[in-house]
């Protein structure tokens, strides 16, 4: 089938001409990027239609960049971008109008939307003939901001039920995105590709005497994420710790004071962002423990999302320390160390328990990782995605 895919994702040629020394967090491109690349792994003709970022401080004019994969051409257009701050709402009219025009001559078979946005909500009803299917990563009403607050949640309702109302099928990352009223439905949780199955390895690791233990927390400090609690949790545990973060480290002066009382045996590292393949072998070659602290946004642990760093974390074959919103299934939380609610103390002694069970949790970790490795990658995620559509088309 011919597929229209609506996702923010930003090509080689674009992240040349227009991203260059630019930072931002590049999960939702690589998800996107899994999901293009599984779709053509099951047989299918996909076009990216991409609105691009708001973080260039650019005029980007329309064009098409074409990407080879070993599953085929991936061709990906973009509209006219005004790539500057509190313009996605423009670039979203603009790229269905793009997409409603390609339509016309193309006759797409399925449109996929990547999560509820304005433009999905414009193109539900637009393209005669289309299977509509939303790939749901991020719930619209996680209250991800300080404070639990979630922004104009009157406006994100009026999208949330047009869209649903005209979907048919739903790629969820968890089961609590599962949504029983779209009679489609199949878990997408993460897809590891070759950037990550190239650079981890099988290798037992050891904690050393005398060493601090190196815990790695990647997608930033952002208070989604959870990394104040991290940093509340350090003054608990007794293990001398050195905290490496990645992504987004920009530090408000509350977490400046917090860092600063902590105990002189723990040490933070602030790196942010680094290309992506450098950042697995880090992960594979420094960690210890891997931590996801991200926080269920108030709508409870399996609703809020999984987020893409749970699935390269269990690439590792390292232990992982996770709240409520990195569980999936049985098998797979039955390999983590998870804690509840959002309370330091608790934080700290998951931690610990990690430490003093440390080899028996290393071999652990090493099973999830065989099954990851095998289930997770493109092909993987292909074969789901091929009984998926099957039974739409």
């Amino acid at each position: 089938m011919k597929i229209a895919y609506m996702t923010a994702y930003l090509g080689k040629e674009f992240m040349e001409k227009y991203s260059r020394g630019k930072k931002f967090a590049l999960s939702g491109p690589f998800k996107s990027l899994g999901i293009a690349r599984s779709m053509m792994a099951a047989g299918h003709e996909v076009t990216i239609y991409s609105p691009g970022v708001t973080t260039c401080d650019a005029n980007v004019p329309a064009f098409t960049e074409v990407e080879e994969y070993p599953e085929g051409k991936l061709i990906i257009k973009y509209c006219d971008i005004l790539s500057k701050r509190r313009c996605d709402p423009i670039n979203q009219v603009r790229i269905a109008n793009f997409i409603k025009k390609e339509h016309k001559c193309e006759h797409f078979n399925v449109l996929v939307y990547y999560n509820i946005t304005l433009g999905a909500a414009l193109l539900v009803k637009s393209l005669k003939g289309c299977i509509n299917v939303l790939e749901y990563e991020d719930n619209i009403f996680n209250r991800a901001l300080v404070g639990d607050k979630n922004n104009f949640l009157w406006f994100k309702t009026k999208l949330y039920n047009r869209i649903i109302k005209h979907t048919q099928g739903i790629m969820a990352v968890c089961n609590g995105l599962m949504l029983p009223e779209i009679p489609n439905r199949v878990l997408t949780p993460g897809i590891v590709n070759e950037e990550v199955s190239d650079n981890v390895s099988t290798r037992v690791n050891k904690l050393e005497a005398g060493r601090p233990v190196i815990i790695i927390l990647t997608g930033g400090i952002h208070y989604s994420k959870g990394g104040d609690l991290l940093v509340g949790a350090m003054k608990y545990i007794k293990t001398p710790c050195v905290v490496k973060v990645y992504g987004n480290c920009n530090l408000d002066e509350r977490l400046k004071a917090f860092i600063a009382e902590l105990p002189a045996i723990h040490k933070f590292e602030f790196n942010g962002y680094m290309e992506h393949a450098e950042l697995i072998r880090t992960l594979d070659r420094d960690a210890d423990i891997l931590i996801n602290t991200t926080r269920s946004m108030g709508v409870g642990a399996q609703a809020a999302g999984f987020p893409f760093k749970m699935m390269e974390y269990a690439s590792t074959g390292r232990p992982i320390v996770s709240s409520e919103i990195g569980k999936l299934d049985a098998d797979y939380n039955s390999h983590i160390t998870y804690y509840d609610g959002e309370d330091p103390k608790m934080i700290a002694n998951t931690i610990e328990e990690v430490i003093a069970h440390y080899d028996e949790k290393v071999k652990s970790a090493l099973e999830l990782q065989k099954r990851v490795l095998s289930e997770y990658t493109i092909k993987g995620t292909g074969r789901k995605l091929d009984t998926f559509f099957k039974v739409m088309k």
